[in-house]
């Protein structure tokens, strides 16, 4: 018989740094396009995996040694190669025992309709406007649950002031991806609260005040990922050279919506992105540093 352990011990084996198991509770209210019951109605449970991606990534940049291998390694390969062969692997132990295994990993270019927030770590994001169901009480396709929610039903994870989902191991240095199953196992309990502590590191960080006491704008943090600062090394002089308000962007106080930040893009390329069309990270992400740095000091995060 398939139980909880033998699913952690087997996502152990195949490379996750962590996996919860949780209730699907905490989706009772959620709107049918991120409703885990959408995708699999007899669904008993959600599993919830969590990839560590290697601080030296982070510190290379934060030292201007390195900026793509971070994009490349630690985003792209572990979002779209390593977490879905290990789906594959895991989704094939559960259903060799007779179960049903939805394999659920990020979506980064899409938007289900409705949602007007981009992706900062692609080339853009595409709303499903023209989504509509095909039948009554049926969701418009695609359902992509929010990954926030699934990791604190899972127990591995809680967002942040700023949109991560922090690990209580690794903070916010991590990476993850879900299965919704029928399989009746055993479940973890949920997160209650976030790593957290709204101490505003993270805020003090952006160097394109991208993060605010609401939260995230990911429109502006869209902007100032792919390079439109001064503390980009790759930036030549003449870059926006006759763009009226040129010092406004490069210090930071500018504020980007979905119009002006789409507008923008094509002069941010710095590096070229990979062939997933993620897009290189030029900010050093040092609102993660930042935050983790605070947590290691706090003494939170957990052994």
């Amino acid at each position: 018989m398939l139980t909880a352990e033998m699913i952690k011990q087997k996502a152990k084996e195949l490379g996750a740094s962590v996996c919860g198991i949780g209730k699907l509770d905490i989706f009772e209210n959620e709107i049918p396009g991120r409703d885990p019951k959408m995708i699999l109605p007899n669904a008993k449970c959600i599993i919830g995996f969590a990839f560590a991606v290697p601080k030296g990534l982070y510190y290379t940049m934060e030292q201007g040694n390195q900026y793509f291998t971070y994009t490349s390694v630690g985003v792209k390969y572990i979002d779209e190669e390593m977490a879905e062969i290990f789906l594959l692997k895991l989704g094939a132990t559960i259903e060799n025992e007779g179960y049903d295994a939805c394999l659920q990993k990020s979506v980064p270019n899409l938007r289900i309709k409705g949602d007007k927030e981009t992706n900062p770590e692609v080339a853009d994001t595409y709303e499903l406007i023209h989504a509509e169901p095909v039948a009554e009480g049926k969701p418009a396709p695609d359902v992509i649950i929010d990954f926030g929610k699934a990791a604190i039903a899972c127990g591995i994870g809680y967002p942040g002031l700023s949109g991560k989902v922090l690990s209580p191991k690794y903070g916010p240095f991590v990476r993850y991806c879900f299965i919704i199953t029928d399989a009746p196992l055993d479940t973890d309990e949920a997160m209650d609260e976030s790593l957290c502590d709204m101490c505003g590191k993270c805020k003090e960080a952006c160097p394109g005040n991208a993060i605010t006491d609401d939260g995230l704008n990911t429109w502006q943090c869209a902007v100032y990922y792919r390079g439109a600062h001064k503390s980009n090394p790759f930036m030549k002089e003449d870059f926006l050279k006759d763009h009226p308000e040129r010092e406004a962007i490069l210090n930071g106080e500018k504020v980007f919506d979905r119009e002006s930040a789409r507008e923008i893009y094509p002069h941010l390329s710095f590096l070229p992105k990979t062939n997933w069309g993620y897009a290189p990270c030029i900010c050093g992400k040092k609102c993660d540093m930042a935050c983790y740095k605070h947590l290691k000091e706090k003494g939170v995060l957990a052994k």
